[in-house]
């Protein structure tokens, strides 16, 4: 038995192969029986192999990078059958299988193979009528053998596979065990997300007030002590939206309005550290803590353990006022809104998720509660795409005042935690 390969693509487009192989190789590098060379990218350097089990043939993938496919369907482990279609590699080279099988040879002759897959004839003597029964009882008998040998190997094939997939399971249900629903995030940290109402007013040299408006976002709560977390542009307004020329701004008032409160219980505040660079979207505003004030469920500053594709969440008050009076509430409410990381840069991180005005200085949350961004901006060609200042950027501005812990909040409700372990490791480039 031996097997032909008709190359239906690629620089061999047209050719045959035939081997006589037990095992056939296939890949990119030289050592392989059936070698594609270097020009095939999408060929592993050891892609698969295709082995013979009796009048069966086996084709396994050996992990290649792009996948073995037979008649369009990506296998690891497969039985071939005549005139499959095989495709090393999605879009890599496609090669029809088939084979021959030899039940008899020629009379007063027998078949042989050259490594290179020549078939040769050579003389025999007759056989008689009884040898050749007892020939072909054997090989019979060889055939059943071979075909209890493949039954094998694919039954263990099957229960390995599947003990893999049970441990794989357990490894995935371990780690998904750390994540939280959406509903748990909220109930966790809606309460320490804050609505910010900034005045500013635009000054000549002279100090005459030419223009006063009001700016509205959101912030959270970063330490017991009465540190929120916000967009520097939302305090300071004129230093990205350049003023009419004389004019230079400054903040008259910072009012602060925690969850389930209305307008006239807002808390005054002041800005306490402000980034160096107006680059760096964030300000820390301080005011004087009311009683068990909330704080968010935790910090993640390391940008390594951000990927693209993570869920992500983001709290906060999108239209400000302006939604409040649509709904004619009192009280103000946070809102919560979703979406995925859709790139992670070493200045910022890019989600896709559709954020409005009020959210801009709001928490963007992952799986596991933890603040890992803040939002700043979204694209006006691109309403879908928000940009995030890196919560990394908190701890070079408030230093050792921020109080840092690692588990879920105490019985106090006044500390945060987050590991010092990652406060020393460095973004991703």
């Amino acid at each position: 038995m031996f097997v032909t390969i008709t190359h239906l693509t690629g620089r061999r487009r047209g050719a045959r192969q035939e081997f006589a192989d037990e095992t056939i190789t296939v890949g990119r590098a030289d050592d392989n029986r059936l070698c594609f060379g270097d020009g095939e990218r999408r060929v592993s350097s050891h892609h698969a192999q295709i082995t013979r089990h009796g009048d069966a043939f086996l084709i396994r993938d050996l992990g290649s990078t792009n996948g073995t496919m037979i008649n369009g369907r990506r296998i690891i482990i497969s039985e071939l059958n005549r005139d499959d279609l095989i495709e090393f590699g999605a879009g890599g080279p496609l090669v029809r299988f088939t084979f021959s099988e030899i039940t008899e040879p020629p009379e007063n002759s027998q078949i042989t193979f050259s490594q290179d897959g020549t078939v040769h004839l050579k003389k025999n003597r007759d056989f008689s009528r009884k040898e050749r029964i007892k020939r072909s009882l054997k090989r019979f008998l060889r055939r059943r053998k071979n075909n209890v040998r493949l039954t094998t190997a694919i039954v263990i094939s099957m229960v390995l596979g599947a003990a893999f997939g049970i441990w794989m399971s357990s490894r995935i249900s371990s780690l998904n065990s750390e994540e939280l629903s959406f509903a748990a995030i909220a109930e966790r940290n809606s309460a320490a997300v804050v609505f910010i109402r900034c005045e500013f007013e635009l000054v000549d040299s002279a100090g005459n007030v030419a223009l006063t408006e009001t700016r509205t976002g959101s912030g959270f709560v970063v330490s017991a002590a009465g540190l929120i977390a916000t967009n520097r542009h939302l305090v300071r307004d004129w230093e990205y939206n350049e003023p009419p020329a004389g004019l230079t701004g400054r903040t008259k008032k910072i009012e602060v309005i925690f969850q389930d409160q209305r307008r006239e219980d807002a808390i005054p505040a002041t800005v306490a550290y402000l980034s160096s660079d107006v680059t760096v979207d964030l300000v820390i505003l301080r005011i004087t803590p009311p009683p068990d004030m909330p704080v968010v469920y935790g910090l993640e500053p390391n940008l390594n353990r951000v990927n693209q594709g993570d869920e992500v969440a983001t709290i906060g008050y999108p239209l400000g006022v302006d939604l409040l009076q649509m709904t004619n509430e009192e009280r103000i409410e946070t809102s919560l809104s979703t979406g995925v990381v859709s790139r992670v840069a070493h200045g910022a991180i890019q989600l896709n998720l559709h954020a409005y005005h009020g959210n801009s200085g709001g928490p963007v949350l992952n799986r596991r509660g933890e603040v890992i961004a803040i939002i700043k901006a979204n694209l006006a060609e691109a309403q879908e795409l928000t940009l995030c200042e890196p919560i990394g950027v908190l701890f070079e501005i408030i230093g050792e005042e921020l109080i840092y812990q690692s588990q879920p909040p105490s019985s106090k409700g006044n500390e945060l935690d987050v590991s010092n372990r990652n406060r020393t490791d460095s973004p991703r480039q």
